[in-house]
């Protein structure tokens, strides 16, 4: 059964005006498609790190710091189950070791769940609240250690606000300088709670492509994405359907409706545990070229927490303060939109925007998106500024 909607009255700040066609970076699609690389995800994801379910349990829902459990279970490759040697809490970062104490194992696979409390092994007295990136290592006797999981878990409750936008996102550097991904790019939907990825990249310099859907609570997921492989042409006529193979997994980490820190994962050649990991800067950019205030002119809708009201405002006039920071006005000049740059793998990205109506701050937007605006207001309440199609 579809949602149901209260009906909403609308009334315009400023006349419509029609709005001349931007120019488009065809280019750039082309390039980032086109671009031949060699395929750097063809081995499928670690049989270990799929099964396996890595999960915190808060200790209190009233305090939600207070040092969580983390529980660990799945299916081990052998009947040799690990245990635990030790942890370690960086910051966000929590790595766990574990250990075969046998040297021999039957190659049956067995069931196993570890509970510890990294914090506690720490000896902290809580866990921040926030997203930590969770690693698994199988420590071994003479000192190595292998990568065998990798996750992205909360402390506290889902945080709801970043909706990602629908559309294609790219791969730019990371702040530590890890370089983009060329030819590679997402297309990323989410309707309701469920999120679909589609991955675009290459394998051994020939295209290849994966897909993967997961149901999406908070910021967080992390998506199992198939190969799909021997499926028919276009104008070939009736085919067969396509083969679909185990392939990569993706841990990602929206920041905004189009910024996202995400960590790709495949299983390492020639190892029966071991995990490659892949940092990864995803933006979704817009096609217009010039100015990036030019990506915010247009029709937009401003929404009041639950009121059945809103208000179009045509922001159509743009203005640059300096080399970062951008402002959009309505043709009276009397709504402005105040946006301030950052600079994301080499893109300027809006990252904080001011709406106001002369000397009125009408909402203060933390979650910046090409066609989604989300903050509130001076009252706490929270106000959307939504695009209308262009």
């Amino acid at each position: 059964m579809g949602a149901h909607y209260p009906k909403m009255m609308t009334h315009r700040t400023t006349d419509k005006h029609p709005r001349k066609p931007l120019l488009r970076r065809f280019a750039l699609l082309a390039g980032l498609f086109l671009a031949t690389t060699q395929g750097a995800f063809a081995s499928p994801a670690s049989p270990v790190d799929r099964d396996l379910d890595v999960r915190l349990v808060a200790a209190s829902e009233v305090a939600p710091q207070w040092p969580p459990d983390l529980v660990i279970e799945g299916m081990w490759p052998d009947a040799c189950g690990p245990s635990l040697l030790r942890t370690r809490v960086v910051d966000h970062d929590i790595d766990i070791y574990l250990h075969n104490e046998k040297s021999s194992c039957a190659e049956v696979e067995t069931a196993f769940q570890l509970k510890l409390n990294p914090a506690r092994e720490a000896r902290l007295s809580q866990l921040l609240l926030g997203i930590y990136r969770v690693r698994l290592f199988l420590a071994h006797d003479k000192g190595s250690n292998e990568l065998i999981a990798f996750r992205l878990l909360r402390s506290g409750g889902d945080d709801r606000r970043p909706r990602p936008e629908s559309g294609f996102w790219w791969s730019v550097p990371t702040a530590n300088n890890v370089p983009a991904l060329p030819g590679n790019g997402l297309s990323i939907e989410q309707q309701g709670d469920i999120l679909a990825v589609t991955w675009l990249s290459y394998e051994s310099g020939a295209p290849a492509w994966y897909f993967g859907s997961q149901t999406m609570s908070g910021k967080i997921a992390r998506i199992a994405l198939s190969r799909m492989a021997g499926g028919g042409e276009a104008f070939a006529g009736p085919n067969a359907a396509p083969t679909i193979e185990p392939g990569l997994a993706l841990n990602i980490e929206f920041l905004t409706p189009a910024h996202a820190n995400a960590w790709l994962v495949r299983g390492q050649s020639g190892s029966i545990r071991a995990i490659e990991v892949q940092d990864l800067n995803l933006v979704r950019l817009p096609f217009a070229e010039g100015h990036p205030g030019k990506d915010w002119q247009g029709e937009w809708v401003l929404i009041v927490g639950n009121s059945t009201q809103a208000r179009i405002i045509n922001l159509v006039t743009l203005a640059t303060a300096d080399a970062e920071t951008f402002r959009v006005s309505d043709r009276l000049g009397s709504i402005n939109l105040q946006c301030r740059l950052d600079d994301v793998g080499g893109h300027p990205i809006a990252s904080f925007c001011s709406l106001t109506d002369g000397a009125s701050v009408l909402a203060d937007f933390d979650q910046v998106g090409l066609d989604r605006l989300a903050g509130q207001n001076a009252d706490g309440t929270l106000v959307t500024l939504v695009r209308l199609p262009r």
